[in-house]
């Protein structure tokens, strides 16, 4: 299965430039059904991060494309138990390194690097709920993210990633502007 993720809107609010010490984000995300066929389905995302507590806000939404056999798309959208369908952790990871990046310039701790599985907070706010039958229609997740300052060792690699990129990111900008 293949997949791309686009960005169309991003925004990022601080509502205080004091230093506000926080542990963790809330997340809420929300998934709608664009379009779907036997070859691939196209999904809007909208994900909200909150800091707990309340001090900056991101918001990133856009489209995401899945594309290959219809069962692997499925496997991707199911949601069981009331825990996440894996396209948001998908999502998220290819968002992480524009939401690190994003936060290091607001002076705001990073969220962690990966979704957990099982951290719904409020699962009754997913109005339609997946099964492996049916591709998902829309639905809402809330929950919480631990910030990469409380757990450094798990966030070395990605950090060092997120670097190499801010890195290509300033020599193009500064091939730009000479």
């Amino acid at each position: 299965m293949n997949h791309e993720v686009e960005v169309s809107n991003l925004m990022f609010n601080k509502s205080s430039d004091e230093p506000i010490d926080f542990k963790k984000y809330d997340i809420n995300v929300e998934l709608e059904e664009e379009s779907s066929n036997d070859q691939k389905t196209v999904l809007k995302y909208s994900i909200d991060l909150t800091s707990n507590p309340k001090n900056s806000v991101i918001n990133i939404s856009g489209n995401t494309v899945l594309s290959g056999e219809q069962s692997e798309i499925e496997e991707f959208l199911k949601q069981e138990d009331q825990k996440t369908p894996q396209v948001v952790s998908l999502i998220y990871q290819e968002l992480f390194p524009l939401i690190y990046i994003i936060s290091k310039n607001m002076k705001i701790p990073a969220p962690s690097h990966t979704i957990s599985q099982d951290q719904i907070i409020e699962p009754s706010k997913q109005n339609n709920k997946t099964n492996v039958e049916s591709p998902i229609q829309s639905e809402s997740h809330n929950e919480s993210l631990e910030t990469n300052e409380s757990k450094p060792e798990e966030n070395s690699k990605t950090s060092e990633d997120v670097n190499k990129k801010q890195d290509e990111i300033d020599a193009i900008k500064q091939n730009e502007s000479q």
